[in-house]
């Protein structure tokens, strides 16, 4: 295997085998990430139901995210070879470490609460481990526990089994007895730590889980195995009848954990923990100083010398008074205190009531103010601000329509972006004030407030970062991308505490994870690579970037007299998702004073979903979680739907999709190294597709011909291009839109075919996008910023009438009915609008009242996310999946989630 290719992955090197399967290292060519590889055995590839049900399994299995489990990227398949894509995690298993001796008491403890978190988390989501052991679980010295393998026990079952087959029932209680290992430490590995129902052929649940974590902790804390025989067979019958000899234990271990381990190994299920929280709970408790944890569910057990040391009892009190203080008083009085022992806190700030949240926040320097967006279930959005000390909230009055906080220095104005333009607003009252104009907010990608009122901001999703006073004027570069790089969009930018130098995220193409951190200065265009991450990073003291790598946000040492990160990330236990739809983004925000907000949510997964004229819904062509979609569009004849596709879990380049909506298939049209989005049906057959395509900071529109998609080719149009919108109704004329160099956009309108010059359709006073022709061909729809807010425009498409209003207050996403009868679009606060057309004949177009259908919830962006029906009746929406009623939460004192060695 070593040297060949499983589709986008090269086997670089053998990692070991087992009953599960041979697992290699490889590389993943188009993320440039080492990866492994478990190639699954032949009794499960060449069995179509086992085959089928583990793809099932590892679909479920693929949803499970957290810092101390190794995540499942995908299955790939080639040449009749099928392997499972996982995180590499370097570093000793767990039983390399016991094979040293017993682990540490204080050591074993950290080492099963990270276990238990990771049990927890699968254990939340259905998914119950079943082959629990040292061997699959990776404990380095200085480095995050990662549980492997979750699940993989069940997905790899021979069907009979996992059906209650009683014949393979015995079989399915081992993954490695199933498959077939005939290695006999393998097998005496695996049944040393089955539950006694499992070694009996029984069903099992979560409690089997429970037990082997019981099984695993004793043998870290006596360095031996708790069950041990000549055969497997000896070893399960130890596990059903031997003495669970807890006086082997050392004396130093603490009462807590004696009575802890003998609830886990209770050989009765009914009577063992039924929950692995109570066991985290316990551990909390135990690591945090308190020598009697409240909850007490266990009997107590006597053994000979068993006295807890001192350092089991320091200090709980004192730190809970601490703890109760800080929502008292905030985080503004804490930090004037300085605890005896430092002890992170956290709490949790809620959405204001009735309201959800949009993306954005931010601390204030001195860390006592958190600002951020929330809107009401119509959608109408405004700034927000809450002060530490406050018992709520309170909006701020003119900030309608915004995203993106950012603080200034002095902690009292708050900068953000609305409408088409950079705002500022001062916190103790007063209308806001432009500084500039930038693309919409949806296409924007964050600011940050240095030295001298000097702001640094991504004006849209493409392109460098530009800087701009606050008092306004001129708008100059503040980054420049690498010819011929990879990198096409500089991003989120965070500045240090000298206010000159900035951390940003660059990102892939249009904008894909993951991507690379640089370090950029005020006067120089040039910027310094910091290293690889998967988001955006703020700078938190003591002297560390906050980012993320893969979804684990991460605590890194940053030099700044070298500029340079150095030594290893830290782990601090808390999972962050991306947002395809925004990638390098996430809800992240630090202080000067030893604290960070953040929010969780999902990796903002869209779902394809028909809905009725009153937006109820009639079918999904998706799963909520599946992807993240981009401009549907449905072929002339309605039977085909072609659209952009993000996987949601990996993340990676996106690719064009058609949905065959009478045969219920989907095939996948593109499949090269760009990130290919926002696909139109043209051609005079109507079997083409006009895409936008990225790679490194180039971008380009192609054409292919679905009959022969691997034939894809450029379709040459203007060097300032950003996408195609709509194709004339005969297919031969397509409307794109390119760059105007004002942060706004143009629409042109060329041939498809020959090498015809292309023609400008605007007067390039306004920007103009998102346009639409109507059935006719006569009439262009688009969106334009000539009154400085977006609105809803109809003129003729060959320019010989004056340009007609059609929204009334706000509008974008423009859509003719198939029938030529009704003119549909977007509102402001995302409602579906439609506008009766009595007549498009003639030199006029009679206009009707406008309707509104429904509140469409759609992915935010400014290209159309939606679509129609010929009669108008059904929509095809691409919903945002966004979670928005996550809560904020607050980390105070968060050093002391660092290392102790840790400077």
């Amino acid at each position: 295997m070593i040297g060949t290719r499983l589709g986008s992955y090269e086997i670089t090197a053998k990692l070991g085998e087992g009953g599960m399967g041979e697992v290699y290292r490889a590389t993943d060519g188009k993320l440039g990430r080492d990866v492994a590889i478990k190639v699954l055995p032949a009794g499960v590839a060449e069995d179509p139901e086992r085959l089928a049900r583990f793809d099932r399994e590892a679909r479920a299995l693929a949803q499970l995210h957290h810092p101390h489990v190794a995540s499942i990227f995908g299955v790939e398949e080639s040449g009749g070879v099928r392997a499972l894509v996982m995180e590499l995690v370097e570093g000793p298993t767990l039983a390399e470490r016991i094979a040293g001796g017993p682990v540490p008491v204080e050591e074993a403890l950290a080492i099963a609460r990270q276990i238990a978190e990771a049990l927890e988390a699968a254990h939340e989501k259905g998914i119950v481990h079943r082959d629990l052991k040292p061997q699959n679980i990776k404990a380095p010295v200085d480095g995050p526990v990662k549980v492997l393998d979750f699940g993989l026990a069940k997905a790899l079952d021979p069907v009979g089994a996992a059906s209650g087959d009683p014949s393979a029932s015995r079989l399915a209680a081992s993954p490695t007895l199933t498959l077939g290992a005939t290695v006999q430490g393998v097998l005496l590995g695996t049944a040393a730590y089955m539950a006694p129902e499992q070694a009996k052929g029984a069903t099992v649940d979560k409690r089997a889980d429970i037990w082997a974590f019981g099984v695993v902790l004793w043998e870290m804390l006596t360095g031996r195995r708790l069950f041990e025989g000549d055969s497997a067979a000896d070893t399960l019958a130890g596990v059903l009848r031997a003495e669970i000899d807890l006086a082997a234990l050392p004396g130093e271990t603490p009462p807590p954990v004696r009575r802890l381990l003998h609830r886990c190994l209770e050989r009765q299920p009914r009577n063992r923990l039924h929950d692995i929280a109570d066991a985290r709970i316990v551990l909390d408790e135990v690591i945090a100083g308190d020598d009697e944890p409240s909850w007490s569910g266990m009997p107590a057990t006597a053994t000979p010398g068993a006295t807890a040391p001192r350092r089991w009892l320091a200090g709980g009190a004192l730190v809970g008074l601490l703890t109760g203080a800080a929502l008292v008083w905030g985080w503004g009085a804490l930090s004037t205190v300085a605890p005896p022992a430092s002890r992170v806190t956290r709490f949790e700030i809620p959405a204001p009531e009735d309201r959800g949240f949009v993306r954005g926040l931010a601390l204030s320097p001195d860390g006592s103010k958190v600002a951020f967006v929330a809107r009401d279930s119509n959608g109408r959005a405004s700034l927000w601000l809450r002060e530490l000390d406050a018992l709520a909230p309170r909006e701020l009055p003119g900030t309608a329509d915004a995203r993106y906080p950012f603080w200034a220095p002095d902690g009292r104005r708050i900068g953000f972006f609305s409408g088409r333009s950079l705002w500022w607003t001062d916190t103790a009252g007063g209308a806001p004030l432009a500084i500039t104009s930038t693309a919409a907010p949806e296409n924007v990608r964050g600011a940050s407030w240095g030295a001298d009122d000097v702001i640094v901001f991504a004006p849209t999703y493409m392109g460098p970062l530009q800087r701009v006073h606050v008092s306004g004027g001129e708008v100059e570069p503040a980054t420049r991308l690498q010819e011929g790089g990879a990198f096409g969009t500089h991003r989120f930018p965070s500045f240090l505490p000298d206010g000159v130098h900035f951390v940003f995220f660059a990102a892939l193409g249009s904008g894909t994870e993951p991507g690379e951190l640089f370090l950029g200065r005020l006067g120089s265009l040039e910027a310094k690579r910091l290293g690889p991450s998967h988001s955006l990073a703020v700078f938190a003291e003591p002297g560390y970037l906050l980012y993320t790598r893969g979804e684990s946000l991460v605590a890194h040492r940053l030099d700044l007299e070298r500029q340079e990160l150095v030594g290893e990330p830290t782990q601090l236990g808390v999972s962050l998702a991306g947002s395809l739809g925004s990638s390098g983004l996430r809800e992240l925000a630090a202080s000067a004073t030893g604290g960070f907000i953040y929010r969780l949510g999902s990796r903002g997964s869209t779902q394809l979903v028909w809905v009725d004229r009153a937006g109820a819904d009639l079918e999904a062509l998706t799963g909520a979680d599946e992807a993240w979609h981009y401009a549907p569009r449905l072929s002339p004849d309605g039977r085909s739907l072609a659209v952009g596709r993000y996987e949601a879990q990996t993340g990676g380049l996106g690719e064009i999709w058609v949905h065959d909506l009478v045969r219920k298939l989907t095939d996948r049209v593109t499949f090269d190294d760009r990130d290919d989005f926002q696909a139109i049906w043209a051609g005079s057959d109507g079997r083409e597709l006009v895409y936008a395509s990225v790679q490194g900071a180039g971008l380009e529109l192609y054409r292919t011909d679905l009959d022969r998609p691997a034939e894809a080719r450029p379709w040459p149009t203007l060097e300032a291009v950003q996408c195609a919108d709509v194709a004339t109704p005969e297919g031969r004329r397509v409307v794109f839109e390119t760059d105007d160099g004002r942060g706004g956009t143009s629409l042109w309108i060329k041939d498809l075919d020959g090498d015809g010059e292309a023609v400008p359709l605007g007067s390039g006073a306004a920007s103009e996008l998102a346009a639409d022709i109507s059935p006719d061909g006569q009439w262009l729809a688009y969106a334009s910023d000539a009154t400085r807010s977006s609105e809803v425009y109809v003129r003729r498409l060959d320019g010989t009438a004056t340009a007609v209003r059609v929204s009334a207050d706000g509008g974008g996403q423009p859509l003719w009915r198939r029938d030529g009868r009704e003119l549909f679009y977007l509102d402001p606060i995302g409602r579906i609008v439609a506008v009766p057309i009595a007549s498009s004949g003639g030199e006029d177009l009679e206009l009707g009242r406008p309707e509104v259908l429904f509140f469409a919830n759609l992915q935010e962006n400014s290209a159309r996310q939606y679509d129609a029906a010929a009669d108008g009746r059904r929509f095809l929406l691409n919903r945002a999946g966004l979670t928005d009623d996550a809560p904020i939460v607050v980390v105070l004192d968060w050093p002391a989630l660092l290392p102790r060695e840790a400077p």
